[in-house]
């Protein structure tokens, strides 16, 4: 059995295995803070399924520390009986559970506190936009005051383990960091100074819970600023913190103002972290967790045998595959359903205060409502459309017991997936096909090769039930000289079906549009993305917007928003204000559905479900939890 399968201790704490699940924000808390049952469900499966130790999200300390409203608090003994029963039911699932405490300082917001945000300078969030005033002496006393009674109720609600957070830019990493603390007096300036009182702090948790739980702390190895805590200082600050009593340290990294090393997007390497806990371990005597985009079963097995941590610590991989610790433990690694690191369902969704779901996981945040289990009665289903959708419904529906078929055109699976794996750093949207096309052989789901134009097409299947998943197809708008043989679609270019020449204009300036730049920005085309509206990348998520903009900037992409074109020509395209000349003008302006045969299957069968972007053009993420609740009606 691999190493990653035994025991660690962390001081008094004996895990079962290695693995943690990371503190994750995940929007399934009652707002202001209250214990939801959502909640209770959404970690008890994961523990039941192995997870060792669980750390919840962020706790907050204090009513103005809370980053969103969807948070779990301790700062008033009301909250207590709801995480007691958060922490009976890990218990009752075999699991340990951690509280991490903490207070969002710069980080927190108004809007959702209603209180002006403390900070160790008066120094807005980049991202927030907010007005946060300096700490005084009262202050610091205060906050003090509130992570010991935070403690005291961590003990309380029946918590395994109290972890502070000294990381992202919130209130103690914000000291810690010459970024964000520009004091000039004894809590800022020199590092001795800057920790001053994130230690005081630690002092006053590990005095509460010395004998009782352990205490570890998280803090980013590196904040990815020019200006910001870098790892050399985090060393020293990790031995003190030890010194003081902290029985682990959690490596993670970044901060608001480097979101993207906070929860890593595609672009960031996979096991980002494993050379900092390698150098860490050299320097403190107490276990490491490492976290950082482990969406691999190899990867995680060798970060624990070659030593370069002690314990993994994953988030939206649990997220993804709740079985995960199982498929790996029985070496179903062909089964596991890995994160892709979109961001989409996870912190996309939180950040805007919706609770968590996963592109690749559809029960992800309904554990209890959706579940897959056996049909009363077996049914003949046919499923039309190898994408996402229509594949997804087919692994739930043979899971289900049906006979299932999946008819489509072509004589492969994953419909769109391949063209959203084509641009540069997108290539993990692959793990998730590789995962479909697993199930669809393993299941033994059957596959015929057919344009289905109408119903007769199908009726030789003679079908009980029909699922619809024929997706979308571009849209070209209604653009004079738009038929020109310079003019090709944006799919064809990303498919290799179609030559650019050495300049393009990408009509759209969406995620197509702009995937479709750095396509081509990598081959060294010069572009121009030409866009309707006021700004580009409009739909582009939070934590991967700023790479973005770089990577255009790099490829020096120009873009012209606010732009109303009045015609192709040969020799590029006319604006009101301008003339662009390019060789080619490349149509990225969104997608329509393809529900050419829906009315036509509906008057000829008599159950019929339609799923995905048939039904309205949107994101995988919709199209899957569609196919996963049709199949389930079935």
């Amino acid at each position: 059995m691999s190493k990653v399968f035994s025991s660690l201790a962390l001081g008094n704490l004996k895990s079962k295995n290695r693995f943690m699940m990371a503190p994750m924000e995940n929007g399934l808390a009652e707002v202001g803070g209250e214990v939801s049952q959502r909640l209770i469900d959404f970690f008890a499966e994961r523990a039941r399924n192995e997870v060792s130790i669980i750390i919840t999200g962020s706790i907050g300390i204090s009513p103005e520390g809370r980053g969103l409203p969807t948070q779990l608090s301790i700062y008033d003994d009301k909250f207590v009986p709801g995480l007691k029963r958060l922490t009976d039911a890990i218990h009752n699932e075999g699991g340990k559970i951690g509280a991490q405490l903490y207070h969002a300082g710069r980080q927190a917001s108004e809007a959702v506190t209603g209180i002006q945000p403390i900070a160790p300078t008066a120094m807005p969030c980049a991202i927030l936009g907010n007005n946060p005033r300096e700490m005084t002496s009262e202050d610091f006393a205060d906050i003090k005051e509130k992570f010991k009674k935070g403690a005291e109720r961590s003990i309380e609600a029946g918590f395994d383990l109290v972890e502070v957070h000294f990381a992202h830019g919130y209130l103690l990493h914000s000291f810690l960091s010459p970024h964000s603390n520009k004091r000039t007096d004894e809590y800022g300036g020199s590092l001795e100074n800057r920790m001053r009182f994130p230690m005081e702090v630690l002092k006053e948790v590990i005095e509460v819970c010395r004998g009782k739980v352990p205490v570890t702390i998280r803090i980013s190895a590196d904040e990815y600023l020019e200006d910001g805590l870098k790892f050399n200082e985090v060393k020293y600050i990790c031995r003190k913190a030890v010194e003081q009593g902290v029985e682990a340290i959690s490596l993670t990294a970044g901060s608001y103002d480097a979101v993207e090393y906070t929860i890593q997007p595609m672009f960031v390497k996979q096991g980002f972290l494993i050379p900092f806990g390698k150098e860490l371990k050299e320097e403190v005597d107490v276990p490491i967790i490492m976290a950082g985009r482990l969406n691999s079963a190899q990867l995680i097995d060798n970060i624990i045998e070659e030593g370069y941590a002690d314990m993994v610590a994953i988030g939206r991989g649990l997220i993804a595959d709740e079985n995960l610790i199982v498929k790996m433990r029985d070496k179903r690694y062909d089964e596991i359903r890995y994160c892709v690191a979109c961001n989409q369902g996870c912190i996309d969704k939180v950040l805007v205060g919706q609770s968590v779901n996963c592109l690749v996981n559809a029960r992800a945040g309904y554990e209890v409502n959706r579940n897959v289990e056996k049909a009363e009665k077996v049914k003949k289903v046919v499923i039309i459309g190898a994408g996402p959708s229509g594949l997804e419904a087919a692994r739930v529906a043979k899971l289900r017991g049906h006979d299932v078929t999946v008819v489509d055109k072509d004589n492969r699976i994953g419909g769109k997936l391949d063209i959203l794996a084509a641009p540069p750093e997108k290539e993990t949207f692959l793990f998730f096909r590789d995962y479909l096309f697993n199930e669809f052989i393993r299941l033994g789901v059957k596959f015929a090769q057919k344009e289905v134009k109408v119903a007769e097409d199908i009726k030789d299947l003679n079908p009980d039930a029909v699922i619809i998943a024929t997706g979308a197809v571009q849209t070209v708008p209604p653009i004079k000289g738009v038929d020109g043989r310079n003019v090709v679609m944006a799919e064809d270019v990303l498919t290799g079906k179609v030559e650019v020449g050495k300049t393009a204009a990408i009509i759209g300036g969406g995620l197509v549009g702009t995937e479709t730049a750095k396509f081509l920005g990598e081959k060294g085309v010069k572009i121009h993305i030409v866009e309707m509206i006021d700004a580009i990348a409009k739909d582009i998520g939070a934590t991967y917007i700023g790479h973005l903009f770089k990577v255009l900037e790099e490829m020096k992409v120009e873009q012209h928003v606010k732009a109303k074109i009045l015609e192709i020509t040969e020799e590029g395209i006319i604006l009101e204000d301008m003339m662009l000349p390019v060789d080619t003008v490349i149509i990225a302006a969104g997608y329509k559905s393809n529900d050419s045969i829906v009315e036509d299957i509906k008057e000829n069968f008599s159950e019929v479900y339609t799923v995905g972007d048939v039904n309205r053009a949107r994101r995988i993420i919709d199209a899957v939890e569609e196919g996963f609740n049709a199949a389930c009606l079935l």
